[in-house]
Formats: C-alpha cells, sequence, structure tokens
C-alpha cells in the first residue's frame, strides 16, 4: 500500500519520539532512585541511553528484515569493514572533531550559546572513567543507531541517499538544541550518514563518532591537546592540517567506494 507523504514523514520521526519518550520514562524513574545533581547528570544520561538501546535495536532490526538485509544470527555482517576504511574512519573523526573544535574557539562561537555551556558541564566533570564510558561508547553506540541506522537509512529509502545525508544530518544537529551543537553535529553528521552509505553499515560511523568524542573528553580532562591552546599560530596550524587530513580521508574513501548514487 502506497504511503501518504505525512506517513513516510512519521516513519521517519516517529523512532526519534519512541527514544526520547523512553529516556523521559527513564528519567522520571531515576528521579527516585538518583536524584539529579550536578554530579549525577552524565551517569543518568548513561543509563537513559542504555534503556533506549533495545528499543533502537529492535526498530532497526525490523527495518533491517524488511529490506531483506537481515537473517538470524548475522551479526557479523552488521560490523564488517574493510579495515583501512575503519582506520581512515577513526583518524577522520579524531581531526575533524580537534580541528572544529579548534575553529569554535578562534570565532568564540560558544559565548552565543549558554546552553552549550551547560551542556559542558554537565559532560566534563573531571570524572574520567564515567566520561570514557558514555560519551566515548556507551552514547555513540545509541545515537549511531538511531540518526544513521533508523533515521538516515529510512530517509535513503525515501528520498534516495544524497538528500538523505543532509535531513538526518540537519534532524541530528537539531535535536542538540543549541547553537553551537546543531553546527558541530549537522556537519558531523554527514560525515557519519556518508560512512554508512559507502561501508553499508554502522561500524565505521560508530568508530568516528567514539574517536570524535573521545578527542573532546581528552581536551577537556588532560593536557593533550594543550599545546594548541597556548598560541593562535599553532592553533591555526594545527587546525588546517588536521582539516587536511581528514579532507584526504574521505577523497581516499570516496576514491575506493565510488560517489553515492540517489536511489
Amino acid at each position: 500500500m502506497k504511503q501518504s507523504k505525512a506517513m513516510k514523514i512519521w516513519n521517519l520521526l516517529y523512532p526519534i519520539c519512541i527514544y526520547f519518550v523512553v529516556t523521559t520514562v527513564a528519567i522520571i524513574i531515576l528521579d527516585y532512585v538518583l536524584p539529579e545533581t550536578t554530579n549525577s547528570k552524565l551517569f543518568r544520561q548513561l543509563l537513559t541511553s542504555l534503556a533506549a538501546f533495545p528499543f533502537l535495536l529492535n526498530y532497526y532490526r525490523q527495518d533491517q528484515k524488511f529490506r531483506g538485509e537481515w537473517k538470524p544470527g548475522a551479526y557479523v555482517s552488521m560490523i564488517k569493514i574493510k579495515p583501512l576504511h575503519f582506520l581512515w574512519m577513526v583518524l577522520i573523526g579524531a581531526c575533524f572533531a580537534i580541528a572544529l573544535n579548534n575553529l569554535f574557539g578562534m570565532l568564540h562561537l560558544s559565548e552565543y550559546s549558554a546552553s552549550y555551556e551547560q551542556v559542558e558541564k554537565t559532560f566534563y566533570t573531571g570524572r574520567l572513567a564515567l566520561e570514557l564510558a558514555a560519551l566515548c561508547i556507551v552514547i555513540p553506540i545509541v545515537e549511531e543507531l538511531l540518526y544513521r541506522g533508523i533515521v538516515y537509512k529510512r530517509a535513503a529509502d525515501w528520498i534516495g541517499a544524497r538528500r538523505a545525508i543532509v535531513v538526518s544530518a540537519v534532524i541530528f544537529g537539531l535535536i542538540h538544541m543549541n547553537l553551537v551543537q546543531f553546527i558541530y553535529a549537522s556537519v558531523f553528521g554527514l560525515l557519519l550518514a556518508y560512512f554508512v552509505e559507502v561501508t553499508g553499515n554502522l561500524t565505521g560511523a560508530v568508530a568516528a563518532h567514539m574517536a570524535a568524542n573521545l578527542t573532546s573528553v581528552l581536551r577537556a580532562e588532560t593536557q593533550v591537546f594543550a599545546f594548541m591552546d597556548e598560541s593562535r599560530v599553532v592553533q591555526s596550524f594545527m587546525t588546517i592540517v588536521l582539516a587536511l587530513i581528514a579532507g584526504a580521508g574521505v577523497f581516499g574513501i570516496w576514491r575506493q567506494s565510488g560517489s553515492v548514487k540517489n536511489k
């Protein structure tokens, strides 16, 4: 049966609604056992993301079955990726994150978004182990499952891969609900959706997302990247170098995999 445009839009968006419903219910429950404080916010977000994971995995699996891409026990096919592509996507994710954060710092973009400053206080609290678990493992997996595995793939089935890459990236940016993260997530979302398109699965996108978040955690909690903040010249130079590395990686993947074809 042919679906109306409104129904297709709903099919695209309702998994996001389910995600927010599940996480909201989880938050309500947590209010009784783990009240929200500055120190508990990130841990609560970790738990709510874990609560949403089985629901999202079920939708993803249903979509795979509908496309004929899912077979019982075929989990290996979900993560199969060329080793060189995998390594490049990790490097691209890390270089992209550092370069864009450098650019935001030089433009003082965070000063225009009070809500982003609040997000920083929630995420970067000095508890490295929790930040690694939440920001570098669980949340990237859950977000990639939702925004690339479900939203992007459904959009691609409907409007073709090229437009779906843009649409899914904008949706990914909008849900962050502040200027800085909207720009960051939208641009990064373009890369992540492209990775899914050229590899056929989520592995590269998840790895790139993890690598990007890891650089942000290390920058906030260690002195690994402190040398870039000591001089505008060094920061500018490193931003250009890292952007070129990321661009070269994307170009190399494009040369090997071919351009994205609209379906």
